[in-house]
């Protein structure tokens, strides 16, 4: 079980959660009266961008930093969600290379299609 934490969604929907390792975040989120905006549930739109903080590692590395991180959690994310996330400048393009050569997560996903691994801090991205 991971603890999930929702700011700055709005005073009745942020709290903590209790998730199971490999839930989706956005399932996580409508099924606690979070809600997150979304079109598509498919990584397409990008309606349902989110910052992601990874609370289980102590100094996170920049997802610009080309290198491996032996405490990180590995994250594996699709070649869609990346272009829709470079599409609507939530990253960088280089930010993009870098997630998929060192399978590091990039601080803004995607919730529709964040499979959730650790403890996080979830945030509005708009």
């Amino acid at each position: 079980m991971v603890n999930v934490i929702f700011c700055g969604f709005g005073e009745e929907m942020d709290k903590r959660v209790i998730a199971r390792s490999g839930d989706l975040l956005l399932r996580v989120a409508e099924s606690n009266g979070v809600k997150i905006p979304t079109e598509c549930k498919d990584g397409m739109c990008g309606s349902c961008a989110v910052k992601i903080e990874d609370l289980s590692v102590n100094a996170p590395m920049k997802s610009t930093e080309e290198d491996y991180d032996a405490h990180a959690v590995s994250f594996y994310m699709a070649d869609k969600e990346l272009e829709t996330l470079v599409e609507m400048n939530a990253i960088t393009k280089k930010e993009a290379e870098i997630a998929q050569q060192f399978n590091r997560q990039t601080p803004v996903r995607l919730a529709c299609q964040y499979i959730i691994r650790a403890d996080i801090l979830v945030k509005p991205f708009a």
